[in-house]
C-alpha cells in the first residue's frame, strides 16, 4: 500500500508539473506575431489597459481602425527606463508605434516601441523585438518599415 501511494504521489506531481510547463510554454507563444515585420504606425490613443499578465494598447488611425497591440506585464514596465505606468498613454494622445504585426491580417499585433512626446517606450515582450537606437535612427530618415530601412542599405541589428 505505501508503495503504490507514493507511485501515485509521484506520478500526480509529475503530470502537474508537465502540465504546468505546457500551460507556461503556451501562454508565451509568439507564434501569431509576425516578428520579421516591424512597421509604424501613427494615430491616437484609445485606450491603454495597463493589466496582467499583458498591457493593451489600442490605437485609431486617420481612416479610423481602431488596432488592438499587446505588449509585456506591467511589472517590466515599472523598472524600465523611462518607466510606463498605467497613466503613461491617455485617450487622445498622439503616438508612434512600431508594431509587429498579426499573422493572420487582423488589425493589431505585438507592440514594439512607442514614441509619444519626443520620449521612446519600450513596452515590448518577445512579440516584437524592435530595436530601439536602430529605429529612433530610421524614424528620423522617414522609413515606416524595417524592409524599407533594408531595402536603403541600413545596418540591421
Amino acid at each position: 500500500m505505501k508503495n503504490s501511494l507514493k507511485t501515485l504521489s509521484t506520478l500526480t506531481l509529475a503530470a502537474l508539473t508537465f502540465g504546468a510547463v505546457d500551460l507556461a510554454s503556451a501562454h508565451h507563444s509568439f507564434a501569431m506575431f509576425d516578428r520579421s515585420k516591424e512597421e509604424v504606425l501613427s494615430g491616437e490613443v484609445v485606450r491603454w489597459a495597463f493589466n496582467s499578465p499583458h498591457v493593451a494598447l489600442y490605437i485609431r488611425d486617420e481612416a479610423g481602425t481602431i488596432f488592438a497591440f499587446e505588449g509585456a506585464a506591467p511589472p517590466r514596465m515599472i523598472e524600465s527606463s523611462p518607466s510606463m505606468t498605467g497613466f503613461t498613454f491617455q485617450p487622445g494622445d498622439q503616438v508612434m508605434v512600431v508594431k509587429c504585426p498579426l499573422r493572420d491580417g487582423r488589425n493589431g499585433g505585438a507592440v514594439g516601441l512607442v514614441l509619444k512626446d519626443d520620449i521612446w517606450y519600450d513596452p515590448s515582450d518577445g512579440g516584437c523585438g524592435a530595436d530601439s537606437d536602430a529605429w529612433q535612427d530610421w524614424y528620423a530618415k522617414g522609413y515606416t518599415s524595417k524592409q524599407e530601412a533594408m531595402d536603403a542599405g541600413e545596418e540591421v541589428p
